[in-house]
């Protein structure tokens, strides 16, 4: 179990460029924990998620174990059906909760996704009774003095379902539960719901989300704040932004003739030829970095073209399809280093693509940024951004 947390925690940090980790000390160290997260980005999510919780338990969808390939992926967690249409299912999934518990009750602690589902939307979906009916069941097992800490954690994505982009993981703060407090389920969920609410983003549509989340990409890749994105997001959707300043970012979102980057126009403080020149001085190995992972690159871009039915799952298919195509073409390259190259030349070989691999993820979101920023350094609005991005923070 160990061994295949790290593997999965492996490849979120390949598929994400950073993963942001808020509010870590308010993990609790002891004591039966239940965390609670918002549904992001599929089942990726729970690879994310390893980041701040490496040793926790997640309960899952029977769909994504059918197979050893899958159980590869996701295995080794509480498994549940999604939709329990059959007495049978239905009796499985109560087993499963008493499973859950029986973990919370040895001190590991449980990871539940309540709203069930998942989605790249504008705002929480609505909360399940999975995670009271948990609490419930294994307050009445304890003793009468006995308690629960429910944390809950907002995760969010500057754009999930992109190769190399950044995510969060928000703690919230822990609620701490009675046995009587766990028999209303209603209002339990509730309470769930509300602390869900408090960290996690929320606009009116996915319009206002567009125009939000490009607010907050604007300010952060102008290095004016330490803020998060996910604050920064939170700040427009609930009007926290005085009018001025979001008619003056209206004006420069809705203008046309600039690059964009997650949505928002990036500009060099200093003319932009930096930028351009970082940018194309680095193209050279990004491209070559790029060419020798074609096979698994545009495998799984193929395959979430082809099956991904929504944006939540656009990373999930390329992680289930990209992964086995990189193992494959690593052999692959072993087996041509070993016939055509001295045994010394072909491990030089392997190492020198090893590092090029390496090194071009890690530089591929500022390669991108650089661009961006190069191709604006004419930009007719690139002082207005400037002193927008400056004139916020006073």
């Amino acid at each position: 179990m160990r061994w295949l947390n790290r593997f999965r925690l492996l490849l979120a940090l390949f598929y994400f460029c950073d993963i942001r980790v808020y509010g870590r000390e308010r993990i609790p160290v002891s004591g039966m924990t239940l965390f609670v997260s918002n549904h992001r980005n599929g089942a990726i999510d729970g690879y994310v998620l390893l980041k701040a919780l490496p040793a926790c338990r997640a309960i899952v969808g029977r769909n994504l174990t059918g197979s050893w390939f899958l159980r590869l992926f996701f295995g080794g967690q509480i498994e549940v059906y999604r939709r329990a249409e059959t007495a049978e299912q239905r009796a499985w999934n109560r087993e499963r909760m008493r499973e859950a518990a029986s973990v919370m009750r040895r001190g590991e602690p449980v990871l539940i996704f309540p709203e069930g589902t998942s989605k790249l939307g504008p705002s929480l979906l609505p909360i399940k009774k999975g995670a009271a009916l948990i609490c419930r069941m294994l307050l009445e097992e304890a003793g009468e003095d006995s308690e629960l800490t429910i944390v809950p954690l907002g995760l969010h994505y500057e754009e999930g379902w992109r190769f190399r982009s950044a995510a969060e993981i928000h703690v919230g703060q822990p609620v701490r539960v009675t046995k009587d407090e766990a028999r209303n389920l209603k209002e339990l969920t509730e309470t769930i719901r509300q602390s869900l609410m408090e960290i996690t983003e929320n606009f009116a549509n996915e319009q206002d989300q567009r125009i939000g989340e490009a607010f907050a990409t604007m300010l952060r890749y102008h290095g004016v704040t330490d803020r998060s994105h996910l604050v920064l997001c939170r700040m427009w959707a609930e009007r926290k932004i005085p009018e001025e300043k979001r008619g003056e970012f209206l004006r420069l979102y809705q203008a046309a003739d600039s690059a964009r980057y997650q949505g928002a126009p990036l500009v060099a403080r200093r003319g932009g030829w930096a930028s351009a020149a970082v940018y194309w001085l680095l193209s050279p190995l990004i491209l070559l970095a790029l060419m020798l992972n074609m096979l698994p690159l545009a495998g799984g871009y193929a395959a979430a073209r082809k099956m991904a039915d929504d944006r939540n799952v656009i990373a999930l298919w390329r992680i289930l399809v990209g992964t086995p195509l990189f193992v494959l073409q690593w052999v692959i390259y072993i087996l041509v280093a070993l016939l055509f190259c001295p045994l010394s030349m072909a491990g030089w070989l392997l190492i020198g693509y090893a590092g090029l691999t390496g090194v071009g993820c890690w530089l591929l979101d500022v390669w991108r940024r650089a661009g961006v920023r190069g191709r604006n350094r004419s930009y007719e609005e690139r002082q207005a951004i400037l002193l927008f991005c400056e004139g916020f923070m006073k």
